[in-house]
């Protein structure tokens, strides 16, 4: 068992960490195939290039390139020679520098960086802690299916809907084919961001959920899923996501 203690800036979970020497912070991500790194502090990483599908308001498409990092330290884990993604991520670093004005987001790490163990969330105590000694005992199991990416079921307005559970994820994604099917109210600010009165994960209700309503076809490409959802879910109580068994326990 190992804990990190994390930055949670507007929902995203940032791990303090170092990569070839670098210091800052990355974000914690179940929705990334594969670790990332900001080409703005790598940009001496080069490797096959490709195109990636990142999210800013809408759905795009990234140029990236494979590369591989000698090192990378988060917290007490250690991992080296480290296959990665490098991309410019000033997208999503300029959105937190809103809350975190100096902030240095260096990457994201995906789930195979940890390993395939479990992963127990306390947003509360901003706490992440890595195989942890904890009973399951009087925690709700929701199935959590683990394809390309890590998908659960939820009920939106009485239908269940598949989404891809994704920590770095603070607004929930539904696909623009379901604007006219799924019960939401437009905000006034900011524009395209609407609210869903509920969603119903097993027996629990989450309530007023920020939406937004765009193409997610390239997700669609790896999973056949209706959304994307994360914090707003995950920071509602303990959190345990358990690859190795197939299942989020909600505490």
């Amino acid at each position: 068992m190992e804990s990190i203690t994390f930055k949670n800036v507007a929902g995203i979970i940032l791990l303090p960490a170092r990569a070839d020497g670098v210091e800052g912070w990355f974000a914690f991500d179940t929705g990334a195939m594969q670790t990332a790194v900001n080409s703005a502090y790598f940009s001496y990483l080069a490797g096959e290039a490709k195109e990636i599908a990142v999210f800013n308001e809408k759905m795009a498409v990234n140029a990236a390139s494979e590369a591989r990092l000698r090192e990378l330290t988060f917290g007490p884990f250690t991992v080296n020679d480290l296959s990665v993604i490098c991309m410019d991520a000033a997208y999503v670093e300029n959105s937190l520098r809103i809350f975190e004005p100096e902030l240095r987001l260096l990457g994201s790490i995906g789930m195979e960086a940890l390993g395939d163990v479990p992963v127990l969330l306390d947003y509360q105590k901003s706490v992440l802690t890595v195989a942890p000694e904890i009973s399951t005992d009087g925690a709700e199991r929701l199935p959590l299916s683990r394809e390309a990416l890590p998908v659960i079921t939820l009920s939106v307005g009485g239908t269940a809907r598949r989404f891809v559970l994704d920590t770095g994820a603070n607004t929930c994604l539904l696909s623009d084919d379901l604007a006219d099917k799924v019960e939401a109210t437009p905000l006034p600010d900011p524009p395209g961001v609407y609210v869903l009165p509920e969603i119903t994960a097993g027996t629990r209700k989450y309530r007023n959920i920020n939406a937004v309503f765009t193409d997610i076809s390239q997700i669609r490409q790896r999973v056949q899923v209706d959304g994307v959802i994360g914090s707003q879910i995950l920071s509602q109580q303990l959190s345990l996501l358990d690859l190795p068994h197939a299942a989020l326990w909600l505490f």
